[in-house]
């Protein structure tokens, strides 16, 4: 079809050519190829050291990371870990989304709430364990404690931030209009906060899957973390490298998911070009 002299196409469907694909898919070629060599040397250097207690085969390790998944007791210890994580983050989530609001809303409340945030979250996160085993005993309780300590700081921080980032002449401009104070936190504080708290949620989750692994060596006797533990003391290194990337690959998944939800939610951060990773 011709319009004003010239040919307008009607084929809509646009064929993609192979550098179309690689262009589209060059970051995953370029993680599949590190991964490889990773795991080439990892081959080389255990048959050189022939030191299973140090290095165990790559075959053995392969062996051992795809029985797990399909091993009830560890699933089960898996699932158990991942229950309390979420429990841990939503509790975190309560406290420190409203707190960070507030925080960061108020000068009043950043001044007299800053310094206390401040000197708790400096705290070694291990240094929290005996306390938190005399609070709560053993079970649950310390490693819920653990996870949503290790988790609050970062949303209240981020959600800080996110609220110190909004334009003043929001708030000018809804108080001119007279908007009160709830309608304001819910029409301007909350939306315009909105991407650096959902920042803060991923941040927040990786912290408190990280704890989780380290409070389960010693706070519990059950969960993912217990199972390394077990692993290390039977010197099955084997099994405790594969726990070991069963850890890292569930904590990415996690924070992929959280990830696509954030896509979801502030769609328009990415419309114009790439945000995150």
């Amino acid at each position: 079809m011709e319009r004003n002299g010239s040919a307008i196409s009607t084929d809509r469907t646009a064929k993609l050519t192979l550098g179309d694909i690689y262009d589209k898919y060059r970051g995953n070629f370029y993680t599949l190829v590190i991964v490889s060599i990773l795991l080439i040397a990892w081959y080389i250097a255990a048959n050189r050291i022939q030191n299973t207690l140090l290095l165990p085969y790559f075959q053995e390790t392969a062996k051992e990371f795809f029985t797990a998944w399909v091993d009830p007791e560890i699933m089960s210890n898996l699932a158990l870990t991942l229950r309390r994580v979420f429990t841990g983050f939503i509790y975190a989530f309560i406290i420190g989304i409203p707190l960070g609001l507030l925080m960061g809303y108020s000068q009043t409340a950043l001044q007299s709430i800053s310094p206390i945030i401040n000197s708790v979250r400096q705290v070694p996160i291990m240094a929290w364990v005996p306390l938190s085993i005399i609070w709560f005993g053993l079970g649950d309780g310390p490693t819920v404690f653990l996870i949503a300590m290790s988790a609050v700081f970062p949303l209240v921080i981020n959600t800080i931030a996110g609220v110190h980032g909004i334009d003043p002449n929001y708030y000018n401009a809804a108080r001119s209009m007279g908007a009160s104070l709830p309608n304001i936190i819910r029409d301007i504080v909350v939306p315009g906060a909105l991407p650096s708290i959902l920042t803060g949620c991923r941040l927040a989750m990786g912290f408190g899957w990280m704890s989780v692994i380290c409070a389960e060596f010693i706070a519990t006797s059950a969960g993912f973390g217990f199972l390394m533990v077990e692993a290390q003391v039977r010197l099955e290194t084997a099994q405790l490298y594969a726990l070991m990337i069963m850890s890292g690959l569930v904590g990415f998944v996690i924070d992929k998911g959280f990830l696509t939800v954030e896509k979801k939610i502030t769609s328009w951060r990415y419309k114009d070009g790439f945000v995150g990773s």
